[in-house]
Formats: structure tokens, sequence, C-alpha cells
């Protein structure tokens, strides 16, 4: 099954579904390491906007109780740029560009992934227990997403023809 091909499954796909072999070296993403505070009563970590985030925070929200073999995401933003955070267990991050893909697998609560506005992500592999934390730039609006792949595609090609 090719990337296109998977794109096109639509909701509720598996896993196998949307795991392609990563081509590339981060579409435009990447890790962002996080203040740890070691203490033996247990670790802190923190972030700040426009520190460690590199935008504004507007909005955060979380994922948990996925089950297994089911992905999440399928999308893009048209302007929205995301870190996403495994605060408790581990999942795998898939990004494209729309020329590359790569594959990113998010475990530690100290190190977050920094998604660009015009990314296509989907999330799979969910530990039992994970948790995914999510910071966005902007709040909430379906305008904002792309769903379909092909017209992803053609925003990209259409912003880099200027």
């Amino acid at each position: 099954m090719t990337i296109l091909d998977r794109r096109a499954l639509g909701p509720g796909r598996r896993a196998v579904d949307w795991n392609p072999t990563p081509v590339g070296n981060g579409a435009g993403c990447r890790l962002v390491p996080l203040p740890k505070i070691a203490d033996p009563r247990g670790n802190l970590t923190f972030l700040e906007g426009r520190s460690q985030v590199p935008f504004d925070v507007a909005r955060v929200y979380w994922l948990y109780d996925v089950p297994g073999g089911e992905s999440r995401g399928g999308h893009a933003h048209r302007e929205l740029e995301q870190v996403i955070i495994a605060v408790a267990g581990s999942f795998d991050v898939v990004v494209d560009d729309g020329a590359e893909t790569a594959r990113f697998h998010l475990n530690r609560s100290y190190t977050g992934l920094y998604l660009p506005r015009l990314t296509w992500r989907e999330l799979g592999n969910f530990s039992s227990g994970s948790v995914c934390l999510v910071m966005a730039s902007l709040p909430y609006s379906e305008d904002d997403y792309y769903r379909d792949y092909d017209g992803f595609l053609a925003a990209r090609a259409a912003e880099a023809a200027g």
C-alpha cells in the first residue's frame, strides 16, 4: 500500500494501514528538549510559550485511552503549529510535508515534537496507558483543517509556487 493509498482510507484506519517506511529526515519537524528538574521525590518538567515552545500556546488538549491498533490524526493544519508530548507511555508520530515522511517515537515526558503548519500527521502504536498532550498555537477552528490528503498536497504545491 502506498502513502497515497493509506491517506484515502479515511477514519478508522488500523495502524498497519498508516505505517509507511519513512523517507527523509523530519519533514520540517524537530524534537524539542524540555527542562527536567530531577528530584528524589519525583521529577518536574515545565514549558513556557516562546521559550521551549516556538509560539504562544492558545489551546491544550490530550488523547488517552486510545484502543490498541487505532490511529489518530490523519490531517494537517493551514496555520496552526503544535508541540506533541508523550506525558505517559509511548506512541509514534508519522509526519509528512508532501515531499518526505518521518516517524518519531515519543516516549519521554521531557521531549516534545514540534510540527509546523502544513504538516500532515498521524499518531499510532499507542502503548497501554499512554497520554498524548498537544499544545497548539491557535484555538480550535474546523476551517484550519485539511482532512483530505489531496487537498493538503494542493495547498503545499500552491504555497511552493508562491
